[in-house]
């Protein structure tokens, strides 16, 4: 009896301790790391879709923002971060495709390689800008300034993205002009605003509200269709600066290896995310369209895009830092 007892009791625990092992996810807070400051359009993109789910699931999901080095701070927490979904990222255009065409520190981390790439969300336009009281109201006077002026000019980034659009803008169009870092987008768009540098390119996320309050004007879409959001603005192709044209992505990623039931958890939350009207309305206005892909599509995506944003770095003639 006390044998059988002995049993029962190892089987119970035994199942006990399963059920606990195999709990429902997500049974704890989940970290999303942000490699970029608040404010800035990853960031806002992040936090839309991330409102959403939490509002469907109750799953508590923390934004932390940490900014710097083109976003290879989150890259670098989440690659570390064990690989049981509690810690996450929005994957990009800047920390993925750009960014380790640029700084050795993220080339190191390799996000493209050493990433669960879980989905893409958006797909999104960027423009070139310059203050609305400066003297460059179109790209014409702007190339005018710089043919008469070399280096005279001045550009302010503060993403890979915006980095590297604006060094392919400036080299398409014949302008010389002197690269300014910035930590964060944000950051770069203020010293736009306050007449320190000339022009930005920028996602339109990190721009509309200015250009709305008549801070900023853009002069120019790197894109081969007019955005909607600026219809009277020409492409750069309408302005015979074809090689000028430039497509950001988001999406979320996880470290790799991170459990099938995980993956599929965040793939069907993020889907119907996109599929929700009023998330896209949110997303598009602030200049980014719903693109979700998921599986191993987005996998080949991110990969096409580092080679893609490859050649842009080349093509302007950036060294890697």
């Amino acid at each position: 009896m006390q044998r059988r007892c002995r049993l029962l009791l190892a089987a119970a625990l035994t199942l006990f301790s399963f059920g606990a092992s195999a709990e429902e996810y997500p049974a704890r807070p989940i970290r999303f790391m942000v490699g970029f400051p608040a404010g800035s359009s990853i960031d806002v993109v992040s936090r839309i879709v991330l409102d959403d789910i939490r509002a469907r699931t109750n799953a508590t999901i923390v934004v932390e923002n940490h900014a710097g080095a083109l976003g290879a701070p989150g890259v670098q927490l989440v690659e570390k971060a064990d690989p049981d979904g509690y810690v996450l990222m929005p994957s990009s255009s800047a920390t993925h495709s750009s960014g380790p065409r640029l700084l050795r520190a993220l080339e190191n981390l390799d996000p493209v390689g050493k990433l669960s790439h879980i989905g893409r969300l958006v797909t999104f336009d960027v423009a070139v800008v310059t203050n609305a009281s400066g003297a460059y109201p179109d790209v014409k006077t702007l190339k005018a300034e710089a043919a008469g002026k070399p280096d005279a000019l001045a550009y302010g980034y503060g993403s890979g993205t915006g980095q590297v659009s604006a060094a392919v803008f400036s080299q398409a169009s014949g302008i010389n002009a002197r690269a300014i870092p910035y930590r964060g987008q944000p950051a770069a768009v203020s010293d736009l605003i306050g007449a320190r540098i000339d022009f930005v390119a920028s996602d339109l996320g990190a721009i509309m509200g200015f250009v709305q309050q008549g801070g900023l004007r853009p002069i120019a879409v790197m894109a081969e269709k007019r955005s909607s959001l600026l219809p009277d603005v020409p492409t750069t192709k309408e302005l015979g600066i074809a090689d000028a044209v430039i497509t950001g992505w988001v999406g979320v990623d996880g470290p790799l290896n991170l459990p099938p039931a995980v993956a599929k958890w965040w793939a069907e939350q993020l889907q119907q995310s996109m599929a929700s009207r009023e998330v896209q309305e949110k997303l598009r206005r602030i200049g980014m369209d719903a693109a979700p892909l998921f599986g191993d599509a987005f996998v080949q995506y991110v990969r096409t895009e580092a080679d893609r944003w490859g050649v842009y770095v080349k093509k302007a003639g950036i060294q890697a830092e």
